[in-house]
């Protein structure tokens, strides 16, 4: 016997039923993003907002997993499309090109120094780890 081609009844399908779940996921990041931008505001916070919705996400969703599928229907064309998201920094950095030519020597010293930096922490980490694991 062929399966029941009808979609399920609203009351099967949850508090969204009659929101597409594009927009209830947009909702939830959108909204996720405002809590962590009040919060940050209201406890100056150094961390951006969407960093602390970020982070509010991911909490909700090692607690309850349906949060996490209320998400995606929303964030997997936002990550499909990511590339576009650099288009305005790039932008940005044109226009400035040359407070960055002239700045090129500290920025450079940077970059270089932040990546040496990243490099000897993550490979300290490492080595103690393995060490760690060695002696367990």
């Amino acid at each position: 016997m062929p399966a029941d081609p009808s979609p399920p009844s609203a009351s099967a399908r949850g508090w969204g039923a009659h929101v597409p779940a594009v927009l209830a996921g947009l909702a939830l990041l959108l909204g996720l993003q405002l809590a962590g931008t009040v919060l940050v505001d209201l406890t100056g916070l150094p961390v951006p907002g969407a960093v602390v919705g970020l982070a509010a996400l991911l909490a909700l969703g090692a607690r309850w997993r349906g949060v996490v599928a209320r998400a995606e229907p929303a964030g997997a064309p936002l990550l499909k499309h990511l590339q576009l998201l650099f288009v305005p920094p790039g932008v940005g950095a044109l226009t400035q090109l040359s407070t960055l030519v002239q700045n090129a020597g500290p920025l450079a010293l940077a970059v270089v120094g932040s990546f040496a930096a990243g490099l000897v922490v993550a490979g300290t980490l490492l080595q103690k780890l393995l060490r760690r694991r060695v002696s367990v």
